[in-house]
């Protein structure tokens, strides 16, 4: 009889044989005489085991029978409890990835199981100590970049000397989906009966370009894979005509999600990002952009903004889908420690290749270290320890909860400039940009990352909040601006990142002035750029990828739904209408500042549809009737005039008045 693989590496006594631990990821085969040496890694791991099989007999006479799969442990303490993994996997799994803490023992096992239960006598223990985390600031991108897919495109960073690639690795080494299941995605039609449904009668263009934005959504941006041999693990998010293999940009995906997340009912949007983490590297990488079969393409800014974590939170906050966060979290992990191994100086200070070869922003020929680079990576360690720390993982979610002290710290020690009362960045000899002559400004949006990362002190957010509400910096007629108004370089045309309003720009402001307590001007700063929006979608019958900065107009490419969708989607339910979705603790908050008609029917709540109408009243201060049909028990929160009420609704309808 042929010595199958799995049967010659069971052992005669049916216990399994000597286990290994192998720190980080390896490339190919899980059995080590194929791989090489692998990485040694300090915030993820790799468990290894023999196929598990036990002493047995059939018609061939004794051999060695498989047990049905086997109880993995994960702990850090030697007696195993309070157990970070207890997970059942098949007797076909020899291999596990996780997360792990630097500088310390983890102890595991696996122990087997059939259906007589589990065979403790059959067990094998070992332990792995961690590395404490690691610089290498090579410029060298067949190191940060290493080993390219089969099929990559390459734009520019080929004459940088990037191999196309040096062995085959195979799609999701660090996420659990590993192929394309399902047809391509649902038309408008088919779901729009499933998405939310704003009422607001007196303001029926907003209306209008709401449903405008779902329809180009599902229309123009969300679509199959085309190509036989695709890499996508999901439908795709992106223009099949964008550039010579079409094009689906991590950063786009990521912020269309801020309003897609609302259509979670109807069409599962979120797992756009399963197709980045499907082309994730071995070494954490995860490449900028893909075409519209995500195959990667390599353009002169191939590395993403670690933005992962607070979109899935983000979503999570609406889904209350823990178990996605389970399996999204080693993913962001690994990126995380992409970040920390190879985009960091010997100082600590995070850097960045600049952002691509559209950005004409005159930041790009002045910055040495970029305050946007190092609030990133605080905003991934806010957001991973909140993942973490929900599903229990304790000892991740801690050592996000320093990073995020620490990078807080370096931010405002290194960026502050007290002079100019902003954040900025710094030249190659350690000056701000702020004002290198007297009078010659360089402001840029990028001072407003700390908020969103929630890394700014009360004296900071003061300072930021005078430049926003400044009519001469950024206040100015269609939102935020890329460029302050009283930089040098700064276009009323907008062109590009001379001062033109970008919807990532204005989600990121406002998002950040609501978590640092400031949502009155987030408000203010929604109305502005969603009335600038409407007026240039009226003129203009299509939405672009930005907006002037001192006129209605669009430029860019049209039907742009894309993360142009924001404003009309997410500003809409949020700051037009008032509403904040807190699924995990099943509450709505309301903030009521209108007096006409308005309210939304299907807005999840998790599994639960919410319908909720506010009756029309003369004025803030006259008592309004809310009516609510809800498929689920939940709390809602008012807060109208300063006064704030909550109401414990039941399923059904229910009626009440407000004062």
């Amino acid at each position: 009889m042929e010595m199958t693989r799995r049967s010659f590496l069971g052992t005669a006594s049916g216990a399994i044989a000597a286990g290994t631990c192998r720190l980080d990821a390896y490339v190919g085969s899980e059995d080590s005489s194929e791989t090489g040496v692998p990485e040694s890694g300090f915030l993820t791991a790799t468990l290894t085991w023999d196929y598990p099989a036990k002493p047995g007999r059939s018609s061939f006479g004794e051999l060695l029978m498989p047990y049905t799969g086997v109880t993995l442990i994960v702990s850090l303490r030697k007696d195993l409890k309070d157990a970070l993994i207890n997970s059942r996997l098949p007797e076909d799994e020899t291999c596990y990835r996780l997360a792990v803490l630097p500088g310390n023992t983890y102890y595991w096992a696996v122990i087997p199981f059939d259906d007589e239960g589990e065979h403790p006598e059959a067990s094998s223990k070992h332990q792995f100590a961690v590395a404490e985390p690691t610089i290498d600031d090579t410029s060298d991108d067949r190191i940060r970049y290493r080993n390219p897919r089969v099929g990559a495109h390459w734009e520019a960073l080929k004459a940088r000397g990037i191999v196309e690639f040096s062995e085959f690795e195979r799609l999701s080494p660090w996420y659990s989906r590993k192929s394309y299941l399902g047809g391509p995605p649902p038309s408008f039609e088919e779901v729009k009966n499933r998405l939310p449904s704003p009422i607001l009668p007196s303001q029926k263009p907003l209306v209008d370009l709401y449903w405008y934005c779902w329809e180009t959504l599902l229309r123009v941006w969300c679509f199959a894979p085309d190509a036989e041999d695709h890499q996508a693990v999901a439908n795709i998010v992106g223009l099949r005509t964008w550039g010579a293999w079409g094009s689906s940009m991590a950063w786009d995906s990521c912020f269309m999600l801020f309003f897609a997340q609302y259509g979670h009912a109807a069409y599962p949007f979120i797992e756009w990002l399963d197709n980045c983490y499907a082309r994730q590297h071995d070494n954490g990488f995860i490449c900028r952009e893909a075409d519209k079969n995500n195959r990667e393409v390599y353009a002169l800014f191939p590395l993403n903004p670690p933005l992962y974590a607070w979109v899935e939170w983000t979503y999570f906050m609406q889904s209350n889908d823990v178990d996605r966060l389970q399996k999204v979290l080693l993913p962001i992990v690994k990126h995380y420690e992409w970040w920390m191994k190879y985009q960091r100086r010997k100082d600590g200070l995070y850097w960045t290749d600049g952002f691509n070869e559209a950005d004409d922003s005159p930041r790009n020929a002045l910055m040495y270290c970029a305050v946007s680079a190092n609030a990133y990576q605080a905003l991934a360690a806010l957001y991973g320890a909140r993942i973490a720390r929900r599903v229990g993982r304790k000892d991740i979610a801690a050592f996000f909860e320093h990073q995020h002290a620490s990078l807080g710290r370096l931010v405002n020690q290194r960026f502050w400039d007290a002079k100019h009362s902003i954040y900025n960045d710094l030249t190659r000899d350690g000056r701000f940009i702020t004002e290198l002559e007297p009078g010659v400004f360089c402001k840029t949006y990028v001072m407003f990352w700390p908020l969103i990362a929630e890394i700014a002190g009360d004296k900071q957010i003061e300072g930021l909040v005078r430049e926003l509400r400044d009519p001469k910096s950024f206040w100015r007629y269609s939102g935020v601006p890329s460029l302050s108004a009283d930089s040098k370089g700064y276009r009323e045309d907008g062109q590009y990142w001379r001062g033109a309003v970008w919807p990532p720009v204005q989600y990121m402001v406002q998002q950040g002035l609501s978590v640092c307590g400031r949502r009155k001007l987030a408000s203010a700063l929604a109305h502005k750029y969603l009335k600038a929006l409407l007026e240039a979608y009226e003129r203009q019958h299509t939405i672009t990828e930005n907006l002037a900065p001192d006129a209605p107009i669009g430029y860019g490419v049209k039907d742009f739904v894309g993360w142009g969708g924001i404003g009309p989607v997410a500003d809409l339910i949020e700051f037009v209408l008032g509403f904040t979705v807190n699924a995990p603790r099943s509450t709505i908050e309301w903030h009521l500042s209108r007096q006409d008609e308005h309210g939304i029917d299907n807005l999840m709540l998790g599994g639960v549809s919410v319908n909720l109408l506010c009756d029309e009243h003369k004025s803030a201060n006259d008592s309004c009737r809310i009516t609510c049909e809800s498929s689920g028990d939940f709390i809602l929160n008012i807060f109208r005039s300063g006064r704030s009420s909550v109401h414990s609704i039941k399923k059904g309808r229910t009626t009440f008045v407000v004062g």
